[in-house]
């Protein structure tokens, strides 16, 4: 028999309907399967007891759209519009990136998302500036142990003297992307089971600037390799163009369940039904949607029309990767935004706590295709879990223990996580982790990006400012006879 850990006396937020949230209450886990769930539980074995006392015990969170590369870029985009943002990540941060650098980002990425309490995440990686790159991410999430969809992106970063982009390969052979998805499936994705720590994906090509035939190319493409989600950008507030993607997308046959829609704020009322009809999923990312003017999170609205609303962080270059903020924020605007829509003063409150913890946890389950395998503290899930302690002075008392999790708690009091069984996160620190020395790795890193940053053309730069520019006029004009 492999591990097997009891988890006694805690508080038991489960998220699973049928469960509920129980207090003083035992989880039995075994060879990284939750076996049972409830109070005094009788074991054969000598397991690992975990006290859950003073504690709350609920799924892990699921990040639904993240790139995880960033790490090095923290903070750089405190200030962006979205606009800031690809002229900056995509223009210049991007191309600094080495195989190494790569490497490092998402390792370190995938363990601040650990520390946080995330289990699972869809990492968007549009770093890939060579086929070692995508050797070296891959890399960086299985050393973290967290359970991850790799999405192999199909953007370029462009190529500048001092970057670290092969200009003769992008120019010669433009579409190695896509060839080298073949070798990578190959590799590392050969068993495709659901249940795989390390899943594999696709990031399309912008939706919204791509030609539907292209995206019906990578579509197909995606699926004939075996990738179990395929995920992109749609539809972002002010930049949507108007050209409804998702409805003809839907119209030819291509929208199942392996479809993610990222951000979909202006999704129209006919294709959020189409979404909820074949079951495709929605990541909402509300910190960055806010900031960068891409308009209010779609994921309430999307999930009163029976569609799988979840939760993304996104961007760390100006997000942390934190749920717990997540959902705050996400929450918070909506209960405003529903009660400013009423003509008197609010009598009740319009969104509950629970909703919210669901979107992040089950939600993003049912977004990604893994409702059966995690995402709610059941029996015969896969041990995907936090054990959160509630004795920091703002946790105590915790009458509310929903409450508790969405509106107080944050990563520090997150003392314990566990990734299929396996305790990655105990007393409040990542295990098997050697983070002084990784940590100065990181930094050395950071000097390095910033330095050959330093190398890009700014007249190159600017030139592309004002090509975005017009861009966004062309996409103002395209809405407006769109909606006449």
């Amino acid at each position: 028999m492999g591990s097997v850990h009891l988890i006694k006396n805690a508080t038991v937020v489960s998220v699973d309907k049928s469960i509920g949230t129980v207090p003083n209450c035992d989880v039995l886990i075994e060879d990284g399967v939750i076996k049972a769930v409830g109070p005094n539980l009788k074991y054969s074995s000598s397991p690992n007891i975990i006290d859950g006392t003073n504690a709350i015990v609920s799924p892990g969170f699921i990040d639904t759209h993240r790139h995880t590369w960033q790490t090095q870029l923290r903070s750089i985009g405190s200030d962006y519009v979205l606009s800031d943002y690809i002229l900056n990540l995509r223009q210049i941060y991007g191309a600094s990136y080495s195989v190494h650098d790569a490497y490092l980002g998402n390792l370190c990425g995938a363990l601040d998302s650990i520390d946080n309490g995330i289990t699972y995440l869809i990492d968007h990686c549009h770093v890939i500036n060579s086929p070692e790159h995508a050797d070296a991410v891959i890399k960086g999430l299985q050393e973290a142990k967290i359970r991850a969809t790799f999405c192999y992106a199909m953007y370029a970063n462009p190529h500048w003297e001092g970057s670290c982009i092969d200009k003769q390969r992008e120019q010669q052979t433009p579409d190695w992307r896509l060839q080298d998805t073949v070798r990578i499936a190959k590799k590392y994705f050969q068993s495709g089971k659901d249940d795989d720590l390390i899943r594999m994906g696709f990031a399309l090509s912008e939706p919204d600037l791509t030609p539907v035939d292209r995206l019906v190319q990578e579509i197909d493409h995606a699926r004939h390799i075996g990738c179990k989600v395929i995920t992109g950008h749609f539809n972002f507030g002010k930049w949507d163009p108007g050209n409804c993607i998702v409805r003809q997308l839907g119209q030819r046959g291509l929208l199942e369940r392996d479809i993610l829609l990222s951000h979909g704020n202006t999704l129209r009322d006919d294709e959020l039904e189409i979404v909820a009809k074949h079951g495709c999923g929605i990541s909402s990312t509300p910190d960055t949607e806010l900031q960068m003017g891409m308009s209010h999170p779609v994921a309430f609205k999307a999930k009163d029309r029976g569609c799988s609303a979840s939760l993304g962080v996104d961007v760390c270059c100006s997000a942390p990767a934190d749920i717990f903020a997540q959902m705050r924020l996400l929450l918070q605007a909506q209960r405003h935004l529903e009660h400013e829509a009423q003509d008197k003063a609010p009598l009740e409150m319009s969104r509950s706590c629970q909703e919210i913890l669901e979107i992040a946890t089950i939600g993003g389950a049912k977004a990604v295709g893994l409702e059966n395998l995690i995402g709610s503290i059941t029996p015969g899930k896969r041990a995907d879990l936090l054990i959160t302690r509630c004795d920091a002075p703002r946790l105590v008392p915790a009458h509310d223990p929903v409450g508790t999790l969405v509106l107080y708690a944050n990563g520090s009091d997150i003392d314990t996580v566990m990734i299929n069984g396996e305790i990655v996160k105990s007393g409040g620190k990542l295990t098997n982790v050697d983070w002084p020395k990784l940590r100065e790795e990181l930094r050395t890193s950071v000097t390095n990006i910033m330095e050959r940053s330093k190398k890009v053309p700014m007249e190159e730069v600017a030139a592309t400012r004002d090509y975005m520019v017009k861009v966004l006029d062309v996409i103002n004009q395209r809405r407006k006879a769109n909606s006449a």
